[in-house]
């Protein structure tokens, strides 16, 4: 008995397409996130920052607010011929607000002259002058990846030497380097598709050798439309968060022990791959526990409720 030569191709064709059903290609559906620089182009962004504090020590809440605006540009200059790629980021505009028990701290970098309300703060504004001058260099590798940090000793070069030391674990250019080293693993350089999820710790670096960490789940969801722009939308969920301190000799506070949980925290990234952007970043995450303080010699046990929430956002046309 004869098959016809369409017949004889049947098995064929089926065994093939239980094959790409059950064994799909690596690269089905797959997309790869982190965005890739574009040379020549110049992006404004606008960064909004909020964080509440309530410290509970010896039954009294002493509760902090501060807000933080900024408008940074980021200007990518041309490729080098050997690969690497500079950024130049430069604040255009910063404004500050910090509610401190019994009085208020405001600073407006259009206004940088303005005067703290004790003397004793005015420190904290020579600071917030320096910053809102800030022009910062990061160097990428042709992976863009980056690789250094230039700037940042000019920063603070003009403050006083008691501030400059209180600060200098947010300054110094290993620790700028390693922030933003360790912001850019946040999102994988390999292929992922729509439900894979992936961990990473970010740490925050604050005044007198304090440290955050705060460790994320990721999950990317797919693609939404804002305006004629298709993101990629990445969400994230606070897992676990820690406090820690290296204090500057001769520091009058330390932090000698802490244990917090996340009550809550959630996130969102959406990535811009046609212009090799973060088009946005959000976060809000509550911090809630312990911790014990040595202050001038005397420990001190008590309670602290922390939230922060980042906003960061482009701002201008494509260019």
């Amino acid at each position: 008995m004869m098959t016809s030569p369409m017949c004889s191709r049947l098995p064929h064709a089926l065994v093939w397409a239980l094959a790409f059903v059950v064994f799909p290609p690596a690269t089905q559906g797959q997309v790869v996130l982190k965005p890739k620089l574009q040379p020549k182009t110049t992006r404004l962004y606008n960064s909004e920052t909020n964080t509440k504090q309530i410290l509970t020590l010896a039954g009294m809440d002493v509760e902090t607010r501060a807000t933080q605006f900024t408008i940074t540009e980021e200007t990518l200059g041309a490729r080098g011929a050997d690969g690497t790629l500079r950024l130049l980021e430069t604040i255009r505009k910063l404004q500050q607000e910090i509610a401190l028990p019994g009085f208020t701290v405001t600073f407006d970098s259009s206004n940088p002259g303005k005067k703290a309300p004790l003397p004793q703060l005015e420190p904290m504004l020579d600071l917030l002058r320096a910053i809102s001058k800030a022009k910062t260099t990061l160097v990428h590798n042709k992976l863009d990846q980056v690789i250094k940090v230039e700037g940042i000793n000019e920063l603070i070069k003009g403050l006083d030497p008691a501030v400059r030391k209180n600060f200098s674990t947010q300054f110094a250019p290993e620790i700028v380097l390693s922030r933003w080293k360790n912001r850019n693993q946040r999102i994988p350089s390999k292929p992922v598709q729509i439900g894979d999820k992936w961990e990473h710790t970010s740490v925050m670096d604050l005044e007198a050798g304090q440290k955050i960490k705060i460790k994320r789940s990721y999950s990317y969801t797919g693609t939404v439309k804002e305006g004629p722009n298709t993101l990629h939308r990445i969400t994230s969920r606070s897992l676990e968060a820690t406090l820690s301190q290296d204090a500057p000799e001769g520091s009058p506070t330390k932090i000698t022990a802490s244990k917090l949980k996340v009550a809550k925290g959630t996130g969102e990234i959406l990535v811009d791959l046609e212009h090799g952007i973060i088009y946005s970043d959000s976060d809000t995450t509550r911090m809630t526990g312990t911790l014990t303080l040595e202050v001038n010699g005397m420990t001190l046990d008590g309670r602290l409720d922390l939230t922060i929430a980042i906003n960061r956002k482009i701002d201008s046309p494509q260019k």
